[in-house]
């Protein structure tokens, strides 16, 4: 073997055979290393740009929340919440006063009276706010289903004392036919399935 123009015995030729093979072995390794570098690289790109999406992403529910809860608490400052509006409704006030005033035998004398100062109460309230909306319509009350509550506050329409009003309206429109005789059944009716109620709960 002839290598730089000199003659190579036969062992210095099998050891520059070794050393050549050995020169390519460093050199595929180099190359296979820088390959799986660039590889890496890539992963590591793609990583970063799921990554960024992801925060993107998370920062735009953030907003979408910020936006909601601004709204809401706009909305409420403005209006008030639907539970609210539900317990000013006259049947809910009515049916608070029953359950406040049948704790004692004083205030089962003075029901009558307390009963009747709200519903007469509650009859100027309602007409002084119709006068407000003739004068300035802005002033109108949004429509309940529009309150960011609603749903929570609809419990507040199938509880004890919002049934216990309604009956008492229902009564009080039908006196001539026995309204009130039948609204004692029907306050004991009421009181019997909430209490089945609560035990089940």
């Amino acid at each position: 073997m002839k290598e730089f123009g000199v003659m190579l015995s036969q062992k210095d030729s099998v050891l520059c055979t070794f050393l050549q093979d050995k020169i390519t072995s460093v050199k595929n390794i180099n190359f296979e290393r820088e390959k799986l570098n660039h590889n890496e690289l890539q992963q590591v790109n793609k990583d970063l740009i799921f990554l960024l999406e992801k925060a993107k992403n998370s920062n735009n529910q953030l907003k979408l929340k910020i936006n909601n809860i601004s709204f809401m608490y706009n909305f409420i400052k403005h209006y008030g919440t639907a539970k609210s509006r539900i317990h000013n409704h006259l049947s809910y006030k009515l049916g608070q006063a029953l359950i406040e005033n049948s704790k004692s035998i004083l205030g089962y004398i003075r029901m009558p009276y307390v009963l009747s100062y709200i519903k007469d109460k509650h009859k100027f309230e309602q007409k002084a706010y119709e006068e407000k909306i003739k004068e300035n319509p802005n002033l109108v009350l949004p429509p309940l289903e529009s309150y960011p509550d609603y749903k929570e506050a609809l419990k507040e329409k199938e509880c004890l004392t919002y049934k216990l009003g309604e009956a008492l309206i229902k009564a009080d429109k039908t006196w001539y036919k026995g309204g009130y005789i039948k609204l004692l059944f029907e306050i004991r009716n009421l009181k019997r399935e909430f209490k089945n109620k609560k035990e089940k709960k």
